[in-house]
């Protein structure tokens, strides 16, 4: 995850990062860990918004709420993170 970050986070153009994950199979909560581990790894200038549905995603949340990354918002609903996501990268 933390090679995939830096490759979308270098690029310029870039100005938000969107991840959409439903979590079947995947945990919510390991999935969580994976991007926090990325995001110690990889330095990103841009904010990253993280929607997740599925197995595990109440831990998920405590995980990110716990973590306090100034970049990193999660949101539960599929339309308002999309929204955001994308009035963050017309800003």
């Amino acid at each position: 995850m933390a090679f995939s970050l830096k490759l979308v986070a270098s690029d310029p153009k870039v100005k938000s990062i969107f991840i959409n994950i439903f979590g079947g199979i995947l945990r919510c909560d390991k999935l969580a860990e994976g991007i926090l581990h990325a995001l110690k790894t990889v330095e990103i200038k841009q904010k990253m918004i993280v929607r997740l549905k599925g197995t595990n995603v109440e831990a998920a949340k405590k995980i990110f709420a716990e973590a306090n990354h100034p970049n990193l918002i999660f949101e539960e609903d599929m339309d308002k993170a999309a929204k955001l996501a994308v009035s963050i990268a017309n800003k």
